[in-house]
Formats: C-alpha cells, sequence, structure tokens
C-alpha cells in the first residue's frame, strides 16, 4: 500500500501539465544554457517537424563530449510540442545547445518523473514497516487475550456474585448445604 502511494505521490503522464516543467524556451536554433547535471533535461521541437528528422547536439563549453541522444517517443508529447531527445550531461554548466529546427524548448523531466529507485525505497520500507506493525499487534493481541482471560478466572475464583435473597443478602456457591435453586422456592 505505502509502495503504490509513493508511485501516486509521483502521478502519471496524465496528470502531468508539461508547461509547468519547461526550463528554456528558444526562439532560434541554437543557445547557450545553463544545465545542472543532477537533473536530466529533454529537448522539444514544433511537432509539425518528423522527429527522426530533426537533430540536435549538446556541448559543455565548446567541442568535448555530445551529451544528447535522440529519443523519439510520443507517448511524451504535449501542447503542440513533440519529444525529440534527451540531454545526459555529467557536469553542471553553460552548455552549447544547437538544433534543426526553427525553435527549441528545454524540459526538466526528472522532476516530473522522480526518482523511481527513491519510491521503490519508499515503498518497501512502508511496506516492511506496515507487516512489522502488523506483527506487532498480532503479538500483543495474543498476550493480551491470554492476561485477560487469567483475570477473569481469578475474578471468578475470588469474588462470587451476591444475591438477595428474603431480605438476605448471600453469595452464591459459599455454601454447599444452601438449597439448589432457591429463585425457584416460591
Amino acid at each position: 500500500m505505502f509502495g503504490f502511494s509513493a508511485n501516486k505521490l509521483v502521478g502519471s503522464h496524465d496528470d502531468v501539465d508539461w508547461n509547468d516543467w519547461i526550463v528554456y524556451e528558444v526562439d532560434s536554433s541554437e543557445a547557450t544554457l545553463y544545465l545542472d547535471e543532477d537533473i536530466g533535461y529533454t529537448i522539444y521541437v514544433d511537432d509539425t517537424y518528423v522527429c527522426e528528422e530533426v537533430d540536435a547536439e549538446v556541448y559543455l563549453g565548446y567541442g568535448g563530449i555530445d551529451y544528447y541522444e535522440q529519443n523519439c517517443d510520443p507517448y511524451y508529447d504535449f501542447d503542440n510540442w513533440m519529444q525529440i531527445g534527451d540531454i545526459i550531461n555529467d557536469y553542471s554548466g553553460e552548455h552549447q545547445i544547437s538544433v534543426t529546427a526553427d525553435r527549441f524548448i528545454v524540459v526538466d523531466w526528472t522532476t516530473v518523473q522522480g526518482n523511481s529507485f527513491e519510491n521503490t525505497m519508499i515503498g518497501g520500507i512502508g511496506c516492511c514497516a506496515s507487516i512489522g506493525i502488523l506483527i506487532l499487534g498480532a503479538i500483543l493481541a495474543l498476550t493480551l487475550k491470554d492476561e485477560h482471560s487469567v483475570i477473569i478466572n481469578q475474578n471468578q475464583q475470588v469474588v462470587s456474585p451476591t444475591f438477595m435473597r428474603d431480605g438476605k443478602l448471600t453469595q452464591s456457591g459459599s455454601s454447599e448445604n444452601e438449597e439448589e435453586n432457591w429463585w425457584e422456592e416460591e
């Protein structure tokens, strides 16, 4: 149940307003943008393009390693924007981004998607805690049930019920010589 709840906190594709996660909107085909190494970014272009025909390059500073990886998954397309690929950056800093489109946006997909490892850990810890509480409750229930029955037995042995008979208080079972079924005498 906790695992399910953790995943629901993250939400699903249908619950996400992707416009809230746009980090940069660029009205040209090139830009120098600051990218944080702890965040995953996705590049989107206008959905009038064909994804496989749009290419991009992402470099930290000038030259070096290209951090762009094409990913044409239409599942993540939204509001006339089409996903063309992900930026897999290893370092924070100014990145040179070049896209073969008139304009593009960069979306922070890690914040929207959440960290699945963390969600799995939270779900696992919640599940273990629930099982532990259930076992503890069962042990306490059995322990209290046994103590309760002992108390009842002790009370029955120590205290006998008192009845009113002919204006006098008597205890049942206090004398073996008393008449049986005294309440039926009259």
